[in-house]
């Protein structure tokens, strides 16, 4: 072999040799493990790889300007024109100061809370980086883990974007500002930057507005609550709800003995801190603030940004609040009588059932004087207006509006449970369909049908349709009640409005009903714009989902429209077209409610009385011994109806059509069916005619148009108990129980006009289109507040 050839040859067997891979003398399968040679190499040269890479990203990297939350640019507000201004959100209290103006127990508690490494790293934690970039690839970002001087930079110099990119450029800037900065001077920039609530943007102005001191002279109990907030400053204000804080301000103060800030005896003194009540804006006074505080909230969860990044960040709100219908509203309301109890407090909300926007809503007299919006965020027991989520589940499984249930007390049985529920006034019926259940609010039919049909499907629709899920243990112990329903669990009692439920999810199921089975989300925001050139960032989805049934949802409308036309709810008549709702009061008179609709607008409204945090009887009040659903609340939803619906197209509700054909569910409390009548020989009468009438004609009772104004109890058509038991029972048998054209409709209205009105409901309204005369009547007392109770679940019908 030439020279040359072997190497030639020697010099490819080292060239290959230098990973030593695969690994030479090793056979089989193992050789091509790596050897530490080239684990070593390997290792190294990622290593080199990532520290060049770094040197670029860092040389690349320039500290950027302020950006646009920064710099202050203000956020507005609209009505649904788009042009007639609301509020605006913007930066208003700002103060920097000089770190040795910022008290030491400050200083400390937000090194603690935030960063305790922060006067040993270099501006940013690695840990909290790995655990981010993890986050961020997942999709399962949850924050934390970052610097002060993170936290710092993007705040003053990026945005709160979740993204790779930006947590990348954060560390290479936090980077070049530990270099250009000392850490006493980015500490104190930080606390200058931070948001603590109450638009407050700085420890200085933080510190005045919660303690009326300076920063300065924070102790440990106000430093330590001023930190708990940095993490979540829009939680809760600390002067209504300190139990939003506690979990963090327990943390923080333990932080501080571990890292030997202060001593376990110093700890055990520290108390959560009084802290002095928000001071109010003119610019948000009356109905303004409720709207301003409720957009607020759902721009930063739709938005998913935080207060700071809304009030600097220059943008354009337009919302779905119609400017003349919120004045209409709270006309409406303010026409009440004048001489209200303590603590009354009213609700209203409309919603526009095409799109779920909400029109208009009524939140309180005054946001200065109660920031809290009764219609977004009060509860009340439901009542009667419960009613209607048994009637669609009963629907929607075979059961019909002729079907029997029972109109008298009965015990009731289930899973071994026994239950007893009397309707309004100790009123009893004899078997009534269910149309006749619905427009006279018997409790004992609906609550005959809840168990037939079960109390979990009555729950499920009431979801469905828009009622927000049952309350956690730590949402009733914490107080935020905002975003669920108090005690909506499957009972047998539940039928009757044991769930104290907000304004604005009654209202959002109503409209469910009038949208004919669509779900739309109830939202106060249309669209929201940013930047110079409007760039549209956010659209609401108006779409909706359909949840119910077309048919089962006429069914249900032809059903509520008899309570206006023959029942309860008969002053609605007022409102000149097409409408269909229900009326409820609670026991004791603690809450009074109508929820109605046409077929382009949705409203409920509800009264009820709190006092020191306690429900309280509403008691006499207008000239009224007792408020029912009937009475002020069905005024207040009429008048404004009228007006927000005048010039406005009247449109008629769908057509009744094929109920779904489901196998019907058992009635176990189903009444007997009634035995056929004998025949009786027809008295002759003295002038020859057979109805003792003249001329053979047919004597009819006078019809009377809707009252004006809602009557009182003593009002009504009297000796009414006196047919309970009797010919009622026999009218009520000849309904026919096949005829899909009136459901037993006609009958049950001839009905209506002699019952004793057994629920709460039927009493509040008598008939407008009584069959006796009332002078034929004898009077009758006023009910006391307790009567109705259904065996002491707290609700009358």
């Amino acid at each position: 072999m030439a020279k040359g050839q072997e190497q030639a040859k020697t010099r490819g067997k080292k060239t290959k040799n230098i990973l030593n891979y695969p690994r030479s003398g090793v056979h089989g399968w193992t050789r091509f493990l790596p050897s530490i040679r080239l684990l070593v190499v390997g290792g190294l040269s990622i290593i080199i790889l990532l520290c060049v890479l770094f040197s670029i990203g860092y040389a690349a990297t320039d500290v950027p300007e302020p950006n646009i939350e920064a710099t202050g640019q203000t956020s507005t507000i609209y009505y649904n024109d788009g042009k007639t201004p609301i509020g605006q959100y913007k930066v208003q209290d700002r103060k920097s100061v000089k770190i040795d103006e910022i008290s030491e127990p400050m200083r400390k508690a937000a090194i603690a809370a935030e960063d305790t490494s922060f006067y040993e790293n270099r501006g940013i934690s690695i840990k909290g980086l790995s655990r981010a970039v993890v986050g961020v690839v997942t999709n399962q970002y949850a924050g934390g883990g970052s610097t002060i001087t993170q936290q710092y930079v993007k705040n003053f110099y990026l945005t709160n974007e979740h993204s790779l990119d930006r947590k990348v450029k954060e560390m290479f800037i936090s980077l070049k500002i530990d270099q250009q900065q000392s850490k006493d001077e980015i500490l104190a920039n930080y606390l200058n930057t931070i948001y603590l609530g109450r638009r407050s943007y700085g420890i200085e102005v933080a510190s005045q507005n919660y303690f009326d001191k300076s920063a300065k002279d924070l102790d440990v109990s106000e430093s330590a609550l001023l930190a708990a907030m940095i993490q979540r400053p829009g939680a809760a204000d600390p002067a209504d709800n300190p139990e939003a804080y506690q979990d963090r301000f327990d943390y923080v103060v333990k932080s501080m003995v571990d890292e030997g800030f202060i001593t376990e005896e110093q700890a055990a003194k520290v108390e959560m801190p009084e802290v002095k009540e928000a001071s109010k804006e003119e610019s948000l006074k009356g109905q303004t603030g409720y709207m301003w505080e409720y957009v607020r909230r759902e721009a930063l969860r739709k938005l998913d940004i935080d207060e700071a990044q809304l009030d600097r960040g220059g943008y354009i709100i337009t919302t779905t609040f119609d400017k003349d219908r919120m004045k209409q509203a709270e006309k409406a309301v303010k026409d009440l009588p004048p001489d209200q109890p303590e603590g009354l407090q009213a609700g209203l909300v409309s919603i526009d059932p095409d799109s779920g926007g909400i029109e208009a809503f009524y939140g309180g007299k005054n946001y200065l004087d109660q920031a809290f919006n009764v219609s977004t965020q009060g509860h009340a027991q439901a009542g009667s207006t419960f009613k209607p989520f048994a009637l669609v589940a009963g629907l929607e499984n075979g059961v019909r509006l002729t079907d029997r249930y029972p109109g008298s007390p009965t015990t009731f049985n289930s899973d071994g449970t026994t239950w007893r529920p009397t309707n309004y006034g100790g009123a009893t019926y004899g078997p009534v369909t269910l149309l006749k259940a619905t427009q006279s609010s018997i409790n004992t039919a609906y609550g005959a049908l809840n168990i037939q049909v079960g109390p979990e499907k009555t729950v499920d629709v009431a979801q469905r349709a828009g009622l927000s899920g049952n309350c956690t243990d730590k949402q009733i112990d914490t107080g935020d009640t905002r975003n669920c329903t108090i005690d909506l669990t499957p009972d047998m009692s539940v039928v009757l409005g044991t769930p104290s439920v907000k304004v604005i999810d009654m209202a959002n199921a109503y409209s469910t009903f009038a949208s004919n089975g669509v779900k739309h989300d109830a939202h106060a925001i249309k669209t929201v714009t940013q930047g110079e050139e409007d760039e549209e960032i956010f659209k609401s989805e108006t779409k909706g989902k359909r949840v119910f049934d077309k048919a089962v949802m006429a069914e249900t409308s032809y059903a509520l429209t008899h309570v206006i036309s023959d029942g309860s709810g008969s002053y609605a008549q007022q409102l000149g077209r097409p409408a269909a709702g229900k009326t409820g009061t609670t026991d004791e008179n603690r809450a009074a409610w109508f929820s109605g609709y046409t077929p382009n607008l949705a409203t409920s409204v509800v009264l009820y009385r709190e006092v020191d945090g306690k429900s309280k009887s509403i008691g006499a009040y207008g000239g009224r011994s007792s408020v029912t659903g009937g009475s002020f609340p069905v005024q207040v939803w009429t008048e404004y109806m009228k007006d927000a619906l005048e010039g406005t197209k009247v449109e008629q509700f769908p057509e009744r059509g094929e109920l779904p054909d489901k196998p019907k569910p058992k009635n176990t409390n189903a009444p007997a069916p009634p035995p056929e009548p004998k025949p009786e020989p027809k008295a002759p009468s003295e002038n020859g005619s057979d109805n003792g009438g003249d001329g053979g004609s047919e004597d009819k009772a006078p019809i009377d148009k809707p009252s004006e104004k809602p009557k009182d109890d003593e009002d009504k058509g009297k000796d009414k108990e006196k047919d309970a038991d009797g010919s009622k029972d026999s009218e009520d048998s000849k309904d026919s129980n096949d005829g899909r054209e009136d459901n037993g409709s006609s009958k049950d209205a001839d009905d209506s006009k002699d019952s004793t009105g057994g629920s709460d409901d039927d009493e509040e309204e008598p008939p407008s289109v009584p069959v006796e005369p009332p002078d034929t009547k004898d009077p009758e007392p006023d009910p006391p507040t307790d009567e109705g109770s259904d065996g002491g679940i707290g609700v009358n019908d």
